[in-house]
Parts: C-alpha cells; sequence; structure tokens
C-alpha cells in the first residue's frame, strides 16, 4: 500500500478548493487580472487569443501595413514563482487576511528530493513554484504576472506564461519597439525572478519584406 501524502488527503483537498473558490472569488471582485490575458480565465480561452489577436492581424494587412509578432515563452514558469514575490503580489491585490495566511502556509514547508537509482539526495527546502496539478496553481500564477502589460507599448495578449507582442510596421525601417518592450521584459524577468526561454522565443513577420532581427537577454546569472 502506498501512503497518502497531505496533499491527496481528503480534508487537504476540500481545503484546497474552498481556498480556490475565495481566492477567485477575490480577483474577480476586485477586476484584479488583466483583459490581456486568456488564461484560466471565465469566458476567455485560446479561441478568444487567437480571435482578437487575427482581427487586430487582419486590419492591419487591409490597410496596406505589415506585422511582426514576437512569441514569448518563460523557462519553467510555473516552477520558477518564488513564493515570497508571489505573496508580495498577493497583497498588492488586496489578497489579505485568514486566505493569505493559508496561501502561504499551502505554499511554505514544502521540501524536496532527488532519487537515481536507489540513491537519493538530502532533503531541501523549496522557496519557488506554484505546484502543478493543484486546483489553485493555474489561478496563483495569474497575479505574477498580471503587471506584465503594464511593461509593454505595443499591441499583446497572453495565455497564462504564454505571451505574443505585435507592432504594425508601417516604414520600410521597421520599428524598435518591439525591442524596447523585449528589454522591458528583461528588466521585469530580473525583478520577478521570471526568466525568458530564448530557444522557445520566435518572430513571425507579416506582409512586409523588412525582417527586422530582435535580441533577449538570456542572462543565467545567480537568482535570489
Amino acid at each position: 500500500m502506498i501512503p497518502l501524502t497531505i496533499d491527496q488527503s481528503v480534508p487537504c483537498k476540500v481545503m484546497k478548493s474552498l481556498t480556490k473558490d475565495s481566492l477567485k472569488t477575490s480577483l474577480d471582485k476586485k477586476e484584479v487580472i488583466s483583459n490581456y490575458q486568456h488564461g484560466f480565465t471565465d469566458g476567455r480561452s485560446c479561441l478568444t487569443n487567437l480571435l482578437e489577436s487575427l482581427e487586430s492581424w487582419t486590419q492591419a494587412l487591409d490597410e496596406g501595413f505589415g506585422i511582426d509578432v514576437l512569441y514569448l515563452d518563460y523557462r519553467k514558469a510555473f516552477d520558477s514563482v518564488p513564493h515570497k514575490r508571489l505573496l508580495e503580489k498577493l497583497k498588492l491585490d488586496g489578497i489579505n487576511g485568514k486566505l493569505l495566511r493559508w496561501i502561504q502556509s499551502f505554499l511554505g514547508a514544502r521540501v524536496m528530493r532527488v532519487r537515481i537509482r536507489g540513491s537519493f539526495s538530502d532533503w531541501i527546502e523549496v522557496l519557488s513554484g506554484v505546484p502543478q496539478g493543484s486546483v489553485q496553481g493555474p489561478l496563483l500564477f495569474l497575479p505574477f504576472v498580471n503587471d506584465l502589460p503594464d511593461w509593454i507599448k505595443n499591441s499583446m495578449r497572453m495565455f497564462a506564461d504564454d505571451v505574443k507582442i505585435w507592432n504594425v510596421i508601417r516604414t520600410n525601417a521597421g520599428d524598435h519597439s518591439l525591442q524596447e518592450d523585449l528589454n522591458s521584459l528583461a528588466r521585469w524577468s530580473s525583478k520577478w525572478l521570471l526568466k525568458l526561454n530564448s530557444r522557445k522565443c520566435k518572430v513571425k513577420h507579416i506582409g512586409h519584406d523588412t525582417c527586422t532581427e530582435y535580441h533577449i537577454s538570456d542572462d543565467d546569472s545567480n537568482r535570489q
């Protein structure tokens, strides 16, 4: 028989469901989640994300302009969210009292170790990551990236940690605002310890021949 962990126990599952509902109610009531976010939100999905983007792109093409689209992805985003910074953002969003203390307790006191061929590493404390597979995991992630649109000048849409930013190209000289947005995202990433995965980030040029190059900072410096 395999023993149940605390996360698998019935009381814990019930408590997680209750806190998820309470957190969602608080976020909806305060209208916290950005309109640019289409992931894990009522009435929005991958389809609404695509339809809104397609409408904007089609209008630009009909007007005779080109479009540059940047597809961005964060490296191990759900596993990289620092607990202290997440709690800080929840406080700023008006989440406090018993709900905030329960979330803090839920995220804290977690340890992990690695097993390789029957040998185990030492236990270490887990200081980052929203537990994947939990009902609150996606809902806790959204407030963490919610302020990201404030750093962007161009049009954008998000689905959880997947971000696309685009700009209408009106001159043959191209436009450097997308690079400026990438630089802003690098500063945001440095502040909140969430790292862009440059290997999965792509650029698409639509309706024009001016292929501007964009550069993403891929700094592997130590994070605290």
